[in-house]
Formats: structure tokens, sequence, C-alpha cells
């Protein structure tokens, strides 16, 4: 393949690139010329970036025959050898352009790019089934990357075949243009660094964010150096976290125990993606119902806006950057220790994977593996219905001489929402989620009515267990908890499901807590999933403070809760009546901090928000260090 035609082709992809990449410019709010000239720059050079591997590949394809292992292989023909380059250019091309495509299709609706979540998501067992994709949309994603082949074969053959194509290409492929080329490329590039270092340095919001539309943005900072040279950094009062691991000091204070308290039974049910409102007489009359006789919790907030964190917080008490250290020590909550210790008899059910997120390692490290049910039934809304048979079948043959503890985690409420026709209260209704070809905007309430014909499901099957215990006389012996491990948002602040923002609509669950003994109250103040282990524990009969052990507070003490915290992968959020302020656990990026009203709005005087609440973003700070060991 002749050097003109190939960096003909080059262009011509680099051109298809930049109409890939165009997406990512769309998501950026410029404010003014500056930001503007910024994106633009960063648009140019990253997108060549993103065309590398292709030139890469390619001419080390073109040349492979003087590679040194050739030489034990013979010359291969020149036939095949340009084979060999067509395939590579085609396939190499539609590859980098399949990434950047799934790229922003995840950008564009989780408000994150592909990162350490999404592989992670990947590569862990039941990740991706995790995320409800189905037949038609592995089809579908399919289709696009066969588009792209078909796309990168085209340009090819425009550059090998087509003379009005190849003329005006040859004027842009001489050795003195691409020359030209990359000396503007790398001015170009070499600027747009300085102004983020610059940015930087001033803490210039908006540049920087701008910077975050593009993946792979490998930023430079120069604030060592200019602070030598005389200038003033200026910035705003900011907080950084660190969530480094660093060892466990967990508990504080060895576990003690009342003897002479009697355990209750336990019966833990968490409904994926279940968002506060979903509790009303209409959708979850069971639930509704118990609530009235129960305790109604209606200003609760998980400890995230994933399965991960919220789990995690309901488990253990403990603010969500604590996972990645209680993951690496494969190391339990002491509320399933104390059960252990107290002779519990445990069933454990899930119609996800107790692999990811990793609870295996974690919430129930200890729990042996025969009694971590998982799902095996395809039809997640069947697997809720199964389990919930499994589990009253394991009350009905347990030991009568030992309390009992049951989980149970219900999947139908996950995307797509599953449900049986028995079970619909809302028409009309998607009747498929395809991720790739579906439109958000056209189609979201039937998505959200999708969603609420699988909360009536689950409410269902709650109430089977409901019948069961008053049939059974075991309400009087039996705490029943349920709750949602995190919300799930329908485009009411411009996202999609959950894992994007720490919003209201991702992080606000209902908690329906019936106690034995206890009278029903309906609570509207804030409380939290960390408050679930303080509130638990004490039923055991455990007596030590809560503190020696998670950041909860006793939900029926007489210390109530000013503010929660909120997390997810990389941020972790404080969030009181009136305001949250979200911060970064990782990286240096302190202008990605934000502050808003508790319904989400942004605040104006983020620095006013600092000063007035600096004692408690402080003392979230303190409790981010406070069950790890001190280097």
């Amino acid at each position: 393949m002749r050097p003109q035609e190939l960096w003909g082709y080059f262009l011509l992809t680099y051109v298809a690139l930049l109409l890939n990449t165009s997406t990512y410019v769309l998501q950026i709010t410029s404010d003014g010329v500056w930001t503007s000239l910024f994106a633009a720059a960063v648009f140019v050079t990253y997108t060549s970036v993103y065309l590398l591997p292709v030139i890469i590949f390619t001419r080390c394809a073109d040349h492979w025959d003087r590679l040194q292992w050739f030489s034990h292989h013979g010359r291969p023909s020149s036939a095949k050898r340009r084979r060999v380059v067509y395939a590579v250019a085609i396939l190499s091309a539609a590859l980098v352009q399949y990434i950047i495509f799934a790229d922003k299709t995840v950008f564009g609706i989780f408000g994150f790019h592909l990162n350490g979540f999404v592989w992670n998501l990947v590569l862990t067992k039941g990740g991706v089934e995790s995320m409800g994709g189905g037949d038609s949309t592995t089809i579908a994603a399919m289709l696009v990357g066969v588009l792209f082949v078909l796309i990168q074969s085209v340009l090819l053959f425009l550059v090998m075949r087509v003379g009005r194509v190849q003329r005006p290409l040859a004027k842009f492929t001489t050795r003195r243009t691409l020359i030209a080329g990359l000396v503007a490329a790398v001015t170009l590039s070499i600027t747009q660094q300085v102004a983020y270092g610059v940015a930087h340095f001033r803490s210039y919001g908006p540049v920087l964010m701008a910077a975050e539309a593009f993946p792979g943005f490998v930023p430079t900072t120069f604030g060592h150096l200019a602070q030598s040279l005389g200038y003033k950094r200026t910035r705003e009062t900011s907080f950084h976290f660190d969530n480094a691991t660093t060892g466990l000091h967990y508990p504080h204070q060895e576990i003690q125990l009342d003897t002479s308290v009697e355990p209750p039974n336990i019966i833990w049910l968490a409904v994926e993606s279940l968002r506060a409102d979903m509790l009303q007489p209409d959708i979850m009359p069971n639930l509704w119902a118990l609530s009235e006789r129960a305790a109604r919790f209606e200003r609760h907030y998980s400890g995230g806006n994933g399965t991960r964190m919220g789990v995690f917080s309901m488990f253990y008490g403990l603010y969500g950057p604590y996972w990645f250290s209680f993951l690496a020590e494969n190391r339990g909550p002491v509320l399933i220790d104390t059960l252990k210790e107290l002779n519990f008899e445990m069933q454990m059910f899930t119609s996800s994977r107790f692999t990811y997120p990793e609870f295996e390692k974690t919430v129930f490290a200890r729990i042996e593996a025969e009694r971590l049910h998982e799902v095996t039934e395809k039809m997640p809304w069947r697997q809720d219905h199964m389990h919930i048979t499994s589990m009253l079948d394991f009350i009905e043959g347990r030991d009568v001489s030992r309390p009992f503890m049951t989980y149970m985690f219900f999947e139908s409420t996950h995307a797509k929402y599953w449900f049986p026709e028995t079970s619909v209260i809302r028409r009309p209704y998607a009747t498929d989620l395809n991720y790739v070809t579906m439109n958000i905007e056209r189609d979201i309430d039937l998505m959200k009515n999708r969603y609420i014909n699988s909360a009536h499901h689950v409410d269902q099957q709650i109430g089977r267990i409901l019948e069961y215990l008053e049939s059974h006389n075991l309400m009087d012996s039996t705490v029943l908890l349920v709750t949602g491990d995190h919300g799930e948002e329908f485009m009411e602040k411009g996202r999609w499901g959950h894992n994007s923002e720490l919003n209201e609509e991702q992080t606000h669950v209902p908690l329906v807590l019936w106690v034995p003994g206890k009278s029903a109250r309906v609570v509207t103040t804030i409380t939290s999933h960390l408050d679930l282990p303080a509130t638990i524990m004490p039923l055991l009969g455990v007596l030590n403070a809560p503190e020696d052990y998670s950041q909860g507070h006793d939900l029926f003490g007489v210390e109530q809760r000013s503010y929660t915290v909120l997390s997810d992968w990389n941020h972790v959020a404080y969030a009181d009546e009136n305001f949250k302020a979200v911060f970064p656990t990782s990286g240096f990026a302190a202008f990605r901090q934000s502050v808003t009203t508790a319904d989400d709005v942004p605040v104006a005087d983020r620095t006013q928000f600092y000063e007035q609440h600096q004692a408690q973003i402080i003392e979230v700070m303190h409790g981010l260090k406070k069950f790890r060991k001190q280097r």
C-alpha cells in the first residue's frame, strides 16, 4: 500500500473520528469564548490521539516483513501483505470507533466514561448480567460493530479506487503538508495543556470540567513552579478525601453481649433500585399496610447511588469508601459476626450474584457457600418468586430452638424492570429496553411504567412473606426490614438509572422497619442505611455504643441525625436538610466539588456554604479515617 494512500486513509478516518467524538463537545456547557476555544483544541488534538493506535498498528503491518520474527518464516508475498495491511487498517480503526461509541453511550446515560467501575463491571463474574443487558442489546451492539467495519471498508475503498477522492487527498498528504500538520497538532496540544495548567492554578472550573468530557484526558499542572516564580495561587475553600487502603481498626472495641436478651428473628429485604416514592398504597399496598403499623422513615437515604455502596452501608453502617479496605481484607461486618456468635440459623438469597458486587468477600464473607443462594432463573421476576418460596421453606423447616436470619435481594426492579402480566398496574409500558436503539426522552415515561409494574411485583412477594408470618404467629418474634439498596432516576435531573449522580432520585429510598413491641411511627427527619446496624445490634443484646462499630445512630434512640453521607465509586457527599456537597475521593480536581440544595439545585456561593459547614465537613473527613489503622 503506497504511503500516500495510507495517509489518505488515516485522514479520512480522522474525519470520521471527529464526527464520532463530536458528541463529547455537546456535553460541555460553555460559559465564554475561552472555554469554547479550549474545548475545540482538546476536541481536535485528542481525536488525533485516538487515531494514533490505528496509525501505529497499520504502519507496523505495512512493515511486518522487516521485523526480526519473519526472518525465520520467509518473506510474505505482496498480495498477502496487502491483505494483512487492509485488514489491520479496517479492524483497528473500527475498534477505536466502537470504543468511542461505547464510551459516549455510557457517558451520555450514566455521566462517566469507560473507567475502573465499568471495567470492573465487565470483568467481574455476574457484572454484565447486573446491567440487565439482554439478547436485543447484544444483537444491536454487534450490528454497531459491523457498521463501523463497513464504514472503514468504504473509506479504504474510496482512497484506493475513487479518483474524485484520491485527487484532493493527494494535496493534503504530501510530505510537506503532513509535517506542517504534525507541527500544528503538537503546537495546539501544548497550548491546550498550558491552558489547562493555568486554569487549574487559577481554579477555573469551566475549563477543567470541559477537559473531563473527553476520555483519557491527561492533565498538566504546574502549581509548584508557578508559586516558586512568585505567582499566588487563588482558590476557594476546598476539601479533598483520600480513600487509600491503610488497614482496618474495626471494631474499635470487642463486642460485648447481654446474654439475658432473647434475640428476635430477622428478615432483611433489600430491593434493587427502589426509590422512596414507590412506597404508595396503589403501587406497594402490602408494604404500605405494614408501614402503617410499623416504623416508616420518609426521609431515608442509602449510603450511595449503587448496589455496592448501598448494601455495604446497610450492613456495616460505615461510609462507602471503606468498601475498598474491607474488600481487600475479606472482612465481614460485626453484625454478621454477632449473628453467628448467637447461633443464628441463616440463609441468604439474591436474584443477582454474590460475586458482583463482591459481597461474598465482604458482607457475607463468613457465611458458608451452601447458605448463599444466587440466580438460577434467567427471568428476574421468576427468580424473585422462586427465592421467596425457598425462603419460606427455610423458615418452615428451621431449627425452632435457634433464632433465624434470612436476607433477600430482589432483582425485578433492576433495568430492564421485570414483571409478569399479573403484576401490571401501569399502562402503556415499554415492551423492551434496547440500550442501543432506545430514545430516552421519548421512552422515559414508558420505561418508568415498567419500573412501577416491577415494584408492584416485588410487593406481591413481600405480601407472601407477611401472610406467612401472620399465619404462623411469627410477627411477635421477628424483625422485618424492607428498603432499597439505592434509588433510580428517570431523567428528573438529566440521567436515567443510578450510579451516575448522588442526587435525590438515586439515593432517597424507603425504609419500613417492623420491630416487635415498638409502636407505629412516621419519622420525617433524615435517616440513613448507616443507622441500620446501630438499630439492629442492641436488639441482639449488644452493649457497645454504636460508635464502636458504625457511623450510625439507633433509629429508636434519642439521638437524631443532622446530616448523612453518600458515596459512589469516586465521590463522597455531605447531605443535610438544606444542602448537599459532593467531593472527589480520588484525584486532584477540587473543582469537581459541587454544592447544591437538598433537591440538587446548584448553589451560587459555595464559599459561604464551606464557611458555615466547616465543622461538619471536617467531621466527615475524620469519619473516613476513624476505622483505619493509623500509619
